[in-house]
Parts: C-alpha cells; structure tokens; sequence
C-alpha cells in the first residue's frame, strides 16, 4: 500500500501540471504589462528621448565656452618681383615664406553672455525632459482608457453572446408551446426578431472589440496578435473621491507642461540677459607662439661683399584685449524686449494651463462621483433583472407567462448588464482622467 504522501504529491503535480498547460495555451497581458510595454516601444516616447539625449550635448557645448580656445596655424606662399624703382624693401624680393603659429585664447569676462548661454542649455534640457514626461503621461492615459475599452468590450460580447443563447433557448420553447397550441405563432415570429437582433448587436461588439484591441496594440507598437488575451487592471475597483484642494496641489507639483512651461520663462529671462550683456564690454586674454621662414632667392650685396637675406624669427606674444560694442542699432535692446514679451506669453500660457488642469479636475471628480452611484444603482438593478428573467422563465415553463413576458425580461436582463459595464468604464475613464490632470504616478 502507498503512503498517503505519494497521493498528495502525485495530485499536486498533476494538478500543476494543468495549470501550466492552461497557462501557456494563450498569452494573458495586465494593464501593467501593457503599459510597460508601450513605454518601452512607442516611438514617440523613443524620439522624446533622443531630444532629451541631444539636449543634454547642448549642455557640453555651451559647457565649452568657459574653457581656454587652441588654434593653430600654417601658411606657405611665394613672392616674385616684377620690377622695382627706388631702395628695395626686402620684403617684396623673390622668396618663399614659410609661417607657423599657435594660440590659445581664454574669455575673462562677456557680460555674463556665458553663463547665461550655459543656465540657457541647462533649463532647455529640463524642459525637454518635461515635454518627454508629458508625452509619457498621456500614453500612459491613452494606454489605460484603451485597455478599459477592450475590457467593456469584451465584457459585450459576453453579455450579448449570452443574450444569443438564451434567445435561442426561447425559440426552442415558443416552438414547443406553439405545436401543442398553447402560444399563437406570432410569439415565434417575435422571439426570432429578437434573436435576429442580437445576433447583430453581438457582431457590432466583436466589432467594436476587435478595434480597440488594434488601438491597443498600436500604442504598445506591437503587431496585431488576434491570439492575445487581456485582463486585470482593477476594473471594478472603486475608492474615495479625493479632495480637489489636494488634487490641485498635486498637478501644479507634478503637471510635466507646467514644468516645461516654468522651465521655458526661465529660459526667456536667459535670452534677456544675453541681449543686455551684448552692451557691455568683452575682454579676452591671448597668448601665442609664432615661427616665421623667409628664404630669398637671391642673397642681398653691399659693399663688403654678398650677405644672406634669409631670415627665421621666432617669438612668443601675450595681452589683455577688451572691445566694447558701444552701439549697435538698438539690436540688443530691442532683442532684449522680445524676449521679454515672450516671458510674457509664458506666463499667460501657465495660467492657461492651471485653468486647464483646474477644469479637468474638476470634471474628473464629477465623473467619478456620477459614476459611483450609477455603479451601485445598476448593480442592484442587475441583480433585480436575472431574478425577474429566472421567474418569467419558470412561470413560462410552468404555464403561468407567456413568451413576451420572457422576451421583455430578456430585454431589462441585457439593458441592466449594459448599465452596469458602461458605469464601470465610465469611472475607470474618469479615475484615468484624474490621474492624467493630477500627474499621479
């Protein structure tokens, strides 16, 4: 006799064993799953990084500026005398010159045109990570409201596939009552129209399924896989309605456009500042190498005799140099004013977009509560219509209705199912739209 262990053991495997089996006979994506994936694929999420990457070489490059400039030079070039009348200059007798020079250039002060550049490409990259946090956010939002809408729909096509088969059922009965001449056969007619108009309702839902899993499956930029199953993503939760003043709080903190936009007015002064610094004064600081060949064609004569033209002069320079634009047009000072009425602007863009947000909030908290009730009237509507659709179905059978009777219930049973499936959406849309005007994480 085996050991009772050996059983528990042996049931357990094969238990498993199933579930693996069930587990892997279709791939099952949670929201999270697909969120996930749609911020790892998309493309526009991907060429927002990119910016970001660009933004911060911008960075680098206004970095440059503060450190020391290295240039070099070479020139070689030849000099041949046509004629000449009067004492000669050596420098215009047939020769080759030959020039090296190096030097190296250091800005001590530019009006803090400099530093403004570089606080300029430092906000730009915060700003441009801002714009990729807002892109982020709405796939996100298009994501999740996508997800919910094939989770409506799917639930649809349950609803109206059951709808089928119990209208079915009621052909069946309407046909059996009709032979043994306890129904007139209008009865029969009317229960095939219904089942005619199911049957349509039942292809517009796999219809309307079918598309939102390819809007589903175009966020996430993933091929269409009919085989593909989804499920999860709290669909019938629902929580305590925050408080507006919190949810308010939480946008203006954590909003990626007003971000972007605070970053962008920071950026303008920068501009105003760049423009003002234009009028003062500039000063550098040079130091160089330079070697310079000249060979004469022919040596020079005196009256001792012929000597050597050639010369090689080697030498080093160093200075202080300040130019000072004193006037320009008034160019600095009406790009100053430009930048000005641009901060301008931003500002009124930020307070749009508070109002925006205040709005969506506003609606978002409305929707839910809206939704809660409608949650809970229709769930208990729900219920009320299954149990009248059992009792008409009984007293049907029993002889005490009549297939109207039975079809009318049917009728409340698929409007009560639709009324509870669309509160649920409708919330989790609105909970969805919070989270998008609030930046919840």
């Amino acid at each position: 006799m085996k050991h009772p262990i050996f059983y528990t053991a042996f049931i357990l495997i094969f238990t498993l064993t199933l579930l693996n089996g069930t587990a892997f006979a279709g791939q099952t994506m949670t929201l999270e799953q697909c969120l996930e994936t749609g911020i790892k694929n998309n493309p526009s999420l991907k060429a927002s990084g990119l910016g970001v990457a660009a933004a911060g070489h911008d960075i680098k490059v206004a970095r440059a500026d503060f450190l020391p400039f290295v240039s070099s030079g070479y020139s070689y070039s030849m000099l041949g005398s046509i004629s000449s009348k009067g004492p000669t200059e050596t420098d215009y007798l047939d020769q080759e010159s030959r020039t090296f020079n190096i030097k190296m250039t250091q800005i001590l002060y530019a009006g803090s045109r400099v530093v403004n550049a570089y606080g300029k490409a430092k906000i730009l990259e915060q700003a441009t990570r801002a714009q990729m946090d807002l892109e982020k956010l709405e796939l996100i939002y298009n994501i999740e409201i996508t997800f919910y809408r094939v989770m409506k729909a799917r639930q649809d096509v349950i609803t109206v596939t059951e709808s089928v088969n119990r209208l079915s059922e009621s052909i069946k009965s309407a046909k059996a009552f009709f032979e043994k001449e306890l129904v007139p056969y209008v009865d029969v007619l009317q229960a095939r129209v219904d089942l005619a108009d199911a049957k349509e309702q039942l292809g517009i839902a796999k219809n309307n399924l079918n598309r939102e899993r390819v809007a589903l499956f175009a966020l996430m930029d993933l091929p269409l896989d009919p085989d593909m199953e989804f499920s999860g993503g709290q669909y019938n939760t629902v929580t305590d309605d925050p408080s507006f003043e919190s949810c308010l709080q939480q946008a203006f903190e954590n909003r990626p456009d007003i971000k972007s936009l605070e970053y962008q007015l920071d950026a303008a002064n920068k501009d105003a500042g760049i423009a003002m610094g234009k009028y003062l004064p500039m000063v550098r600081f040079d130091i160089g190498y330079y070697d310079q060949d000249r060979d004469y064609d022919k040596p020079g004569t005196s009256t001792s005799g012929d000597y050597d033209r050639d010369q090689r002069n080697r030498y080093w320079s160093t200075g202080i140099y300040a130019t000072w634009d004193m006037f320009d047009g008034g160019r600095s000072w009406y790009e100053k004013e430009k930048y000005n009425a641009q901060a301008r602007k931003i500002k009124s863009l930020i307070k749009e977009a508070e109002n925006m947000i205040s709005t969506g909030i506003h609606k978002a908290l409305y929707s839910m509560s809206e939704a809660q009730q409608r949650i809970l009237t229709s769930g208990e509507a729900l219920i009320a219509a299954k149990e009248y659709y059992e009792m008409e179905e009984k007293r049907l059978n029993a002889g005490l209705s009549t297939v109207p009777s039975l079809l009318d219930a049917q009728y409340r049973l698929i409007r009560a199912q639709g009324n509870q499936t669309r509160a649920v959406l409708d919330y989790q849309l609105a909970k969805s739209e919070l989270k998008l005007m609030t930046a919840e994480k």
